[in-house]
């Protein structure tokens, strides 16, 4: 049967037949319902009761495509299975920051979530120039509890290697590998480009040998370390937020991967945010140098603030464990010293992830809305150098940049050059 995305009515109906649903919304009769998905893969619906709009849910339904490209671009329904599956395990881990999934229907390939009504997503709040006080805290804590307990550092090994088997995302992956690293690199019918950006700019992904060699070693890792349950596409857009609330929504990418990759990924969509608000800052009529320090700021306290959390976890549960990472004591210099060096290696990693994410959103078919609103297209060509020159430092400097400062002022001295080639 083909796919045909629900109408008002029948969602209402449906909803309505559903006891634990029906619950929390009312009768079907009282029930709007408004298709607001703009993403790339699903639809997306607000169900409110028009009596008592207090009363509101989230529906999401996987369609059997790629819904940015259509029919042409067939995918599984299947992966709805896995962000429902997320969910709930994040969820577990950091209730705080993950919104509630009320029911889920393996057979229509949807679920009922909770509304955020009174938050906005994070990218355009940043748009805007809204500060958030809590983002850096909230966003290092969902990071360092998700990150750390699906991995060997907390599972026993069994449980570890039968939930790596059942979490396997086998197109939603392909997607990654191949959106993310492989097609920005080379001249692919699917890379969309600004008419402004310099060809020598495009022509340097696809020559640079050092940048491409970066990117293959990245390409490797996202495809061979299982190391703990990844969201897989934390971007700005996947995050709810106001001023006191943090939540992390739409994990369909969901995988066993490196953990560096969700960590990277939020770092490189701040940066795009922080290269393009000198435009949006003077388009407001503000200076955009206290919002851009700002940003960076919630770069450093994220990272910071993840690797702290992350590194009390560890030695709380090696504390509690008889078993530990490193043989011998807990806390034994050779214990601490290899915590120092995987936080080291993560932190490379991290960056590099960074960096293809970067480059992936200036030339890959799906961008950002801070960049690609700009209607000048100078301007926005200036603002795509940059990120691409930061992007390719993060990749080929990763393992020389030894502390998230040294990134934030890696920003700063690319933001400041004068471009006179653009």
């Amino acid at each position: 049967m083909e796919f045909e995305a629900f109408t008002a009515s029948e969602l209402a109906a449906y909803l309505g037949a559903i006891p634990k649903v029906r619950a929390l919304l009312g009768e079907p009769d009282d029930l709007d319902v408004a298709e607001v998905g703009d993403g790339n893969l699903n639809y997306v619906y607000f169900v409110t009761n028009a009596k008592a709009p207090q009363r509101s849910v989230v529906v999401k339904q996987a369609p059997p495509f790629l819904r940015l490209v259509g029919k042409a671009w067939p995918l599984s329904c299947q992966r709805m299975e896995h962000e429902v599956a997320a969910l709930r395990r994040f969820g577990a881990l950091c209730p705080q920051h993950v919104p509630k999934v009320y029911h889920a229907d393996s057979k229509r390939f949807l679920m009922v979530m909770q509304r955020l009504a009174s938050h906005c997503i994070l990218r355009q709040g940043l748009i805007n120039g809204i500060t958030y006080p809590k983002l850096a805290a909230h966003l290092s804590t969902y990071l360092a509890h998700t990150l750390f307990y699906g991995s060997d550092l907390f599972l026993a090994p069994d449980i570890k290697k039968q939930a790596v088997s059942a979490a396997v995302n086998v197109e939603l992956c392909r997607i990654t590998e191949d959106l993310v690293f492989t097609f920005p690199f080379e001249d692919h019918p699917s890379n969309v480009y600004s008419l402004a950006l310099p060809l020598s700019v495009l022509e340097r992904l696809r020559t640079n040998e050092a940048l491409r060699i970066a990117a293959g070693d990245m390409k490797w890792a996202f495809m061979n370390r299982a190391e703990t349950l990844l969201h897989g596409d934390l971007h700005t857009g996947s995050i709810m937020v106001n001023e006191e609330e943090t939540f992390v929504i739409d994990p369909e990418f969901a995988f066993y991967g490196p953990m560096s990759f969700d960590i990277g990924a939020l770092l490189a969509n701040l940066l795009l945010a922080y290269f393009s608000r000198d435009w949006h800052g003077r388009v407001d009529g503000r200076d955009p140098a206290a919002y851009e320090e700002w940003l960076l700021a919630q770069a450093i306290g994220i990272w910071n603030g993840f690797s702290e959390q992350f590194m009390a976890l560890w030695r709380d549960h090696e504390s509690r464990s008889e078993r530990r990472f490193i043989g011998g004591q807990t806390e034994s210099r050779a214990a601490e010293g290899y915590r120092a060096h995987f936080m080291r290696r993560l932190l490379a990693d991290t960056l590099g992830f960074a960096g293809c994410k970067m480059i992936r959103r200036i030339v890959g078919m799906a961008k950002v809305a801070e960049i690609t609103r700009i209607p000048d297209a100078q301007a926005r060509a200036l603002i795509e150098v940059r990120c691409l020159r930061c992007a390719e430092a993060l990749l080929v400097e990763r393992d020389t940049l030894t502390d998230i400062e040294q990134v934030a002022m890696l920003a700063r001295d690319i933001l400041r050059e004068t471009l006179t080639h653009v």
